[in-house]
């Protein structure tokens, strides 16, 4: 199984390059899916309203959204629909930061926030850990969790 951080270019991006993988790449989210289906029993529904903030590598593997739709359905975290989410998801602005261009970033942390904060979002989710070292600290400083998807199963498994 590839790391988290490898599977687009492991999967999307060898392909488009003509690159033969010797493998199968998993992504974290079916791996996560096919855990829950073996402890559906350990789950304890968080029943939470989640602001999931997509990272810009997803849009390359678009087709993980439905099974992290089907890992929030599993733990009772309610994906509140947002302006800002999906295909319409903005960056988390860490990109623009490290580019010092602060003025853009300050105006995604605040949009992405501001959305996740109307849909009255307890916890703010991440996959990406640079999206959830460049927000964090805002988010939780606004009155939301931020928590990684990994975390958050672990939560509704009890641990």
């Amino acid at each position: 199984e590839a790391k988290p951080g490898l599977y687009v270019p492991l999967s999307t991006l060898a392909r488009a390059f003509g690159i033969t993988v010797p493998f199968r790449p998993i992504h974290l989210f079916d791996y996560i899916d096919r855990r829950l289906a073996v402890l559906a029993d350990r789950i304890k529904p968080l029943n939470q309203v989640i602001a999931y903030q997509r990272p810009c590598s997803n849009r390359l593997c678009p087709e993980t959204d439905a099974v992290l739709d089907r890992i929030f359905e599993k733990i009772g975290a309610i994906r509140a629909p947002r302006e800002y989410d999906r295909d319409n998801a903005l960056c988390c602005g860490g990109v623009p930061r490290a580019h010092q261009r602060d003025e853009t970033a300050d105006d995604l942390v605040e949009r992405n926030i501001s959305d996740m904060l109307k849909v009255k979002a307890v916890y703010c989710v991440f996959n990406c850990p640079f999206c959830m070292a460049t927000m964090a600290q805002e988010v939780a400083g606004r009155g939301l969790m931020p928590i990684l998807v990994s975390d958050l199963v672990q939560a509704a498994l009890g641990e």
